[in-house]
């Protein structure tokens, strides 16, 4: 075989292992992501990151799910099987199935899970890796899914700033339809700002809710100066008809002093002098008709010679 036939065939070989490899590694098309709920944190406060299966294939439902955690320990608190989100009977759902979650630390042959299916816990792998992740499931899954958070707290005394690869993701490997997938890693970029007791520890929200919240107040100030205005206002009304009620209390008076009056030198029926009167008008004219009577007696006497 001369040196042109070697080549050939070299090059036809390597081409053979490689889209050998690629078809291998192209079986499984599921993926992970990580999702962190914020990626600016100050020191005591904690980031919750979410797990989660992408680009899952239906005709190759994902089985289990192996992979490691790093993260700078300068920074982030050490992790325990506390940290993972799960429920008050130390189980976590997936995909509708609840999975028991294991702590595999000082797991031996004597202590190891009976469970099919749970979620497993190693803070202490064989590796150089700081915790490792293991999930087995009953029901193998078939759509993308949410899997698993974890509570990374920051330490009182990590560097301000950011922090390059804060928490990695690393290695993880997905077993789809008996085959498994590439390698898989992630990671997240923390930014580590420092505590403040001022309002410039509150966030954009709850500062425009402050700022709402002080507009309430000054509206309801105005309110209660418009209610003071009311009072003063009752208050000037009262003293106003208090007044009229005395002009109104002299002038009965003043009515019952002309009424006193008018009944003193009241010559009418109504008055209390109509008997005296009554006298002068009877007694006068009683006299004169005696006196009367009397010259007619004594003429009639004379009259008659008696």
């Amino acid at each position: 075989m001369n040196m042109k036939k070697k080549v050939m065939l070299a090059l036809q070989i390597i081409m053979a292992v490689i889209l050998i490899s690629a078809s291998v590694y192209a079986a499984v098309a599921t993926t992970i992501e990580v999702s962190p709920d914020k990626t600016t944190i100050k020191k005591g406060e904690e980031v919750t990151v979410l797990l989660s299966l992408k680009n899952v294939d239906s005709q190759k439902k994902v089985s289990s799910i192996k992979g490691y955690i790093n993260y700078d320990k300068n920074i982030i608190e050490d992790l325990t099987v506390d940290n993972i989100v799960k429920d008050n009977e130390n189980k976590v759902t997936i995909a509708g199935q609840t999975l028991p979650v294991e702590d595999l630390t000082n797991v031996s042959i004597d202590n190891m899970t009976s469970s099919s299916a749970y979620v497993g816990f190693n803070a202490n792998p064989t590796t150089n890796n700081d915790v490792v992740i293991l999930m087995d499931f009953a029901n193998d899954i078939g759509a993308d899914t949410d899997l698993i958070s974890i509570k990374f707290a920051v330490k009182e005394t990590a560097t301000l700033g950011e922090i390059k690869n804060a928490i990695e993701y690393k290695t993880f490997i997905v077993t789809a339809g008996g085959e498994e997938s590439e390698e898989i890693s992630r990671s997240i970029n923390l930014t580590v700002s420092e505590v403040t007791t001022n309002n410039d520890n509150k966030n954009d929200d709850e500062k425009d809710n402050d700022d709402n919240n002080q507009k309430d107040s000054n509206q309801n100030t105005n309110t209660n100066t418009n209610t003071n205005t009311n009072t003063n206002t009752n208050t000037n009304t009262n003293k106003n008809t208090n007044t009229n009620t005395n002009t109104n209390t002299n002038t009965n008076a003043n009515n019952t002093q002309n009424a006193n009056t008018n009944k003193v030198n009241d010559t009418t029926v109504a008055g209390s002098i109509i008997p005296a009167a009554g006298a002068k008008v009877i007694i006068i004219p009683a006299i004169m008709l005696i006196i009367l009577a009397y010259v007619c007696y004594h003429k009639y006497i004379k009259y008659k010679d008696i």
